[in-house]
């Protein structure tokens, strides 16, 4: 039998430095640059 864990989300990159942190982060672990959320419906709400 197969266990295949669930679709885990993927880490953020800093935008500034380009670290690798956790999904979890709210500043990059290197630089402390705040780590944004990318919103989907930005784009929907201008309209």
């Amino acid at each position: 039998m197969c266990f295949r864990p669930p679709i885990a989300a993927r880490p953020i990159k800093c935008p500034k430095c380009g670290a690798i942190n956790p999904v979890v982060a709210k500043v990059c672990s290197k630089c402390q640059t705040p780590l944004e959320e990318k919103k989907v419906d930005e784009g929907a709400k201008k309209g």
